[in-house]
């Protein structure tokens, strides 16, 4: 099932879905969404990382605090492939991540603040499966997390069943218009306009 967009997010959720700013996805056409597995990383080190990778249920998206820094790699093509024979749906990382190329060939949505060839050290764990703060957001185990090329947003736990029936609606509705559109009827008269 293609993952909900963030326009339909945003519009169902009412403004109550937080935008996490300063990452960048890896590819045009990345998105994703899933309830939040979080970890937050030791200075330069990505063993949380590989911690998190063990415990996170499939069909999550992993969420990752490396407190921002650039100088090495905490996400790399072989954590990718184990992700994705995870059945994860993607990571946002507040931090570097390595093999860009091979990353975006394997199609593992990524969500980033830029990339680093340098390797990490695999000694200390900050936290797994609990809060984390990224682009200025809290984000808790749990709560939804959708991101595409036009944003990152968090919906929490709580709201979540209500914004994605309101943007599975929306998403219907929207591809009621599609479908009248190829057949000629203009945009005009399918929208309510002033």
């Amino acid at each position: 099932m293609t993952p909900l967009t963030t326009p339909e997010v945003l519009q169902a959720s009412g403004g109550s879905a937080r935008f996490v700013q300063g990452l960048t996805p890896l590819t045009v056409t990345a998105s994703l969404c899933g309830p939040a597995a979080t970890c937050d990383c030791a200075p330069g080190d990505n063993l949380a990382v590989l911690r998190a990778l063990e415990k996170a249920p499939a069909g999550s998206v992993l969420v990752v605090d490396a407190g921002g820094r650039r100088d090495c790699g905490h996400f790399g093509e072989l954590a990718g492939m184990d992700a994705q024979y995870r059945e994860l749906q993607g990571l946002v990382i507040a931090g570097a991540i390595r093999d860009g190329g091979a990353l975006a060939v394997l199609g593992f949505p990524v969500f980033h603040r830029g990339f680093a060839p340098a390797g990490c050290a695999k000694e200390r764990v900050g936290s797994v499966d609990e809060p984390v703060r990224i682009g200025g957001v809290e984000i808790a185990p749990g709560d939804q997390v959708v991101a595409d090329s036009d944003a990152i947003l968090v919906v929490s736990a709580a709201d979540w069943p209500a914004v994605e029936a309101g943007a599975r609606a929306i998403r219907q509705a929207e591809e009621d218009i599609r479908t009248r559109l190829v057949i000629g009827v203009p945009l005009s008269e399918l929208v309510e306009l002033p």
